[in-house]
């Protein structure tokens, strides 16, 4: 197939990263049982040739001392890569017009050529915009709605995009789904009926779908997809072609304020019935009361991709200020601050916070994006050896009424499997790994360890050092690198044949992750 987008490459080769067992859903519980710990299993996890393991989680690690986790905030250009600067990229508030360029959507880029393409959104209109290098943006006349780079989707407000690389027809390859609102009483009655948990839901909103040939001209499914508010994103599980839409909903009884709920498809057209993803707790609440005026905490949206064999997600955290929910509805123009938490889970369903919750992309230091950061891209970008993440800022808080407030977008950069690493400080740390068998022959490491140095040395079944692979012998890391070879003296590849367990020694570091290749 012509036109092959490097997300679509990242996606089905990090199908492959993270352990071998990672099939279905079945398998996918049993290697969690195992590698949580629940004895019994008896069941040790193949890592192939070329796997990636990083440490969002501990179901790969025995044992850490000296340890912590660490969540790094992104690098930013000092300047917002994409702004509202047509007469129609504009959205009137109480008769002031901000300009407006947000983003829910998606960034791709032609693996080929290198090209990028973004969708993005002015409040419910939806615009299309290309890179050569994905910083410096041009927004091409298409001819689709005037003489501007608008798309026809309906009307879709906080549309998502996907490039569906098991898709069989080619007329729908792109797959978004978006909110949509102007339904009658009956419609949404007959979308409710779906459904449960849907009496509190009294709007006329709806999330829809549509697919597309080439990103540009669609076609809406016949039916309304969810009940709906106004942000959702779609994710595509590469491993069983499940489409996946996480959509804040603000009204439901099993949730306080706005939060995120999970609904699947096999076909875009049934879904499951919603399930909570992802939900503030006490901690969040505490981080809110901090801020003067400060009351509580919500979750205005969530982004979520596979990533390494797991799934990451990005939440916004929507931290309030002024009156206090009542019956925990959320309330429309609620003023906060938000910024971008990292989450992850080992099946896109059951999702997990960081021990650390420090944000991944804060707002400031930039004018741009001062105020807040209340939506990302669905999935990332990977150049080189960087991830790439778009999202959207303001120059304002959320409710802020400033006469010169912009909705522009940023982008959010980190080293390759970089938003979280182990990291050591002025004492040695030490992390061991559960017993695993490998089937390639090199160890390699995703490190920083210039201002220190990490040892690695490799271990038997049963826990005792295998010879010749000892601490002592190992030749010491002390740079930055992606991809550091580990090496003892005399000894380049690993043992074969065996199940291992590695025990890493680091002073002054961070590890992101490793492999075997």
């Amino acid at each position: 197939m012509k036109n092959q987008i490097n997300r679509r490459k990242f996606i089905i080769c990090s199908a492959g990263l993270g352990m071998g067992s990672l099939m279905a859903s079945p398998a996918l519980t049993a290697f969690s049982n195992h590698i949580a710990g629940i004895p019994g299993t008896g069941y040790i996890p193949i890592v192939k040739k070329g796997e990636k393991q990083i440490f969002v989680d501990d179901a790969m690690i025995a044992y850490k001392s000296a340890i912590e986790r660490r969540c790094h905030a992104a690098q930013k250009l000092d300047h917002q890569v994409l702004e509202g600067d047509k007469p129609w990229e504009c959205f009137e508030n109480e008769g002031v017009k901000i300009p407006y360029a947000g983003i829910y959507g998606t960034v791709l880029r032609d693996e080929n050529s290198g090209q990028f393409r973004m969708w993005y959104n002015v409040y419910k209109e939806t615009c299309y915009a290309e890179s050569s290098d994905g910083i410096n943006w041009q927004k091409p006349e298409l001819g689709l709605v005037g003489q501007t780079n608008k798309i026809n989707l309906f009307g879709f407000q906080s549309p998502s995009f996907i490039l569906d690389a098991m898709e069989a027809d080619p007329a729908k390859r792109y797959k978004a789904i978006g909110a949509k609102d102007g339904f009658s009483k009956e419609e949404i009655k007959r979308l409710k009926a779906k459904f449960k948990f849907s009496e509190s839901y009294h709007r006329d909103f709806a999330y829809c779908a549509a697919y597309s040939a080439d990103g540009l001209n669609w076609t809406m499914y016949p039916d309304p997809a969810l009940m709906g508010m106004d942000t959702i994103t779609l994710a595509q599980d590469p491993l069983s072609g499940e489409y996946m839409a996480f959509h804040k909903q603000t009204q439901d009884p099993r949730s306080f304020g706005r939060q995120v709920f999970l609904s699947t498809s096999k076909d875009m057209l049934t879904w499951s019935d919603t399930e909570l993803a992802m939900a503030t707790d006490e901690i969040d609440h505490e981080q809110a009361r901090k801020l003067e005026g400060g009351t509580h905490s919500e979750i205005y949206n969530m982004s979520a991709f596979y990533y390494a064999g797991q799934w990451l997600g990005l939440i916004t955290i929507f931290r309030c200020i002024g009156e206090p929910l009542v019956n925990g509805k959320a309330k429309a123009g609620q003023k906060g601050i938000i910024d971008v938490q990292l989450v992850h889970s080992r099946d896109g369903r059951k999702w997990q916070r960081c021990s650390d919750r420090s944000p991944v992309i804060p707002t400031g230091p930039y004018e741009y994006d001062k105020g807040m950061v209340f939506g990302t891209c669905n999935s990332p970008v990977i150049v080189g050896d960087e991830i790439w993440m778009y999202y959207s800022g303001s120059t304002d808080i959320h409710g802020g009424s400033s006469p010169n407030k912009k909705i522009s977008i940023g982008r959010a950069v980190w080293r390759i499997d970089g938003m979280v690493s182990l990291c050591s400080r002025e004492t040695e740390g030490i992390v061991e790994t559960k017993t695993f068998r490998p089937q390639g022959e090199k160890l390699f490491v995703n490190a920083d360890v210039s201002k220190g140095q990490l040892l690695v040395e490799v271990l038997d079944s049963e826990g005792n050092i295998v010879s010749c692979f000892e601490k002592d012998n190992c030749i010491p890391v002390n740079g930055a690198s992606v991809c550091q070879a580990i090496k003892w003296k005399g000894k380049e590849n690993l043992p074969t044949n065996k199940k291992i367990r590695l025990r890493f020694y680091m002073l002054r570091g961070n590890l992101y992750s490793f492999s075997i290749v």
